[in-house]
């Protein structure tokens, strides 16, 4: 199925107000009493009935005045704010659903609604954080909406460089068998960590995004023996690609072959020595290994190149705790703790001290 068809979907199903709307539509505000309720109630009829007649500018008129009539009805915010959305009106739907959940802050579709809205302006930063807060008070309601906002969050996140969160969004499309071309394509992109727009890929650059795309999709709906032979097609096709390695390579873990994985991952590094995920995998087969002294040199370059980087700092970590440096593994259990706090990979937390003449730590953190 198409996400764009989800898109229209959502929007269709939008013009049905939530289900806790009827609770937080409230009487007009004292200084609108001079409009009788019968007034309003006839405002609302007409609207309504505009609006099932699909007169859609004449439906926005009436919401409007029902609106301003009766600023604290959340059903004509909300309804003006879908008819907005129809119309391609993005920054009135936003202001229209803005004030929807200001008057009901617990409604889900409303933080949705208004996140596709800021998306379609391109306010990204806000965008994400209204569809991430419509999805943690549940979506479950409205399916179709949840797989919309669940595609555009992963699009935001891949814009993000955050490609890991991207592709744990994505591959339950994957679960539920719903391929589309635009879900390949956010998967392709994550899956090659490209952070730049989709629309700004192009020529052989852009099919590259759509095979690994196809490849990564078929792993998530478990048919690792079409998956295989589409990776070992491309990382033949695709060598020396920027990230086509490390892809291949974190193909070959999902399918518990660590070692060759590990091969790939130091050819992303032969590529690109500072390529941060890379160093970090390399450091983290090693330490499941148990060989501590080779993954070194990688976690702390891991560290050099990306700072803010908690599985750098907390592999790090606890590669010094293994090797009974116990001092710098406090301190950069500390800075993961610092970066990640709610982490509870990293039971180290800001403020534990040893005493100098400590040659081991008597912390250890959780299990990774």
């Amino acid at each position: 199925m198409q996400v764009e068809t989800l898109s229209g979907q959502a929007q269709k199903n939008g013009k049905d107000p939530p289900r806790s709307l009827q609770a937080v539509t409230q009487k007009p505000a004292r200084s609108m009493q001079k409009v009788s309720s019968a007034e309003i109630e006839r405002l609302k009829a007409q609207a309504n009935a505009a609006r099932g007649a699909d007169r859609i500018p004449e439906a926005i008129e009436l919401y409007k005045r029902l609106a301003k009539v009766s600023p604290r009805n959340a059903e004509a915010w909300w309804y003006l704010g879908t008819l907005y959305y129809d119309s391609n009106q993005y920054g009135p739907g936003a202001q229209s659903f803005q004030k929807f959940v200001a008057l009901d802050p617990r409604n889900s579709e409303g933080w949705a609604m208004l996140g596709l809205c800021e998306y379609l302006m391109k306010q990204f930063a806000s965008s994400i954080e209204h569809l991430t807060k419509g999805r943690r008070l549940g979506l479950a309601g409205n399916p179709d909406l949840a797989r919309v906002v669940r595609y555009h969050q992963a699009v935001l996140l891949n814009l993000g460089k955050q490609f890991e969160a991207a592709q744990d969004l994505l591959i339950g499309f994957a679960v539920e068998h719903r391929e589309s071309s635009s879900v390949v394509d956010a998967m392709g992109m994550a899956t090659l960590r490209i952070s730049e727009p989709l629309d700004s890929i192009r020529g052989e650059q852009l099919e590259m995004v759509k095979q690994f795309g196809k490849a990564a999709f078929l792993a998530g709906e478990r048919k690792m023996a079409e998956s295989r032979q589409l990776y070992d097609q491309l990382i033949t096709r695709y060598a020396g690609q920027p990230n086509v390695s490390y892809a291949y390579g974190v193909s070959l873990l999902l399918a518990r072959e660590p070692q060759e994985a590990v091969t790939y991952f130091k050819k992303e590094l032969e590529r690109d020595p500072k390529h941060g995920p890379a160093l970090v995998q390399v450091a983290l087969q090693a330490i499941s290994s148990g060989n501590f002294e080779p993954a070194l040199p990688y976690a702390s370059k891991a560290v050099e190149t990306d700072p803010g980087n908690f599985t750098a700092h907390y592999s790090l970590g606890r590669i010094y705790l293994e090797l009974n440096q116990g001092l710098r593994a406090v301190k950069t259990l500390e800075t993961a703790a610092q970066i990640a706090p709610d982490s509870p990979r990293c039971a180290i937390r800001a403020g534990t001290r040893l005493h100098p003449s400590e040659k081991t730590c008597r912390c250890s953190p959780g299990q990774g």
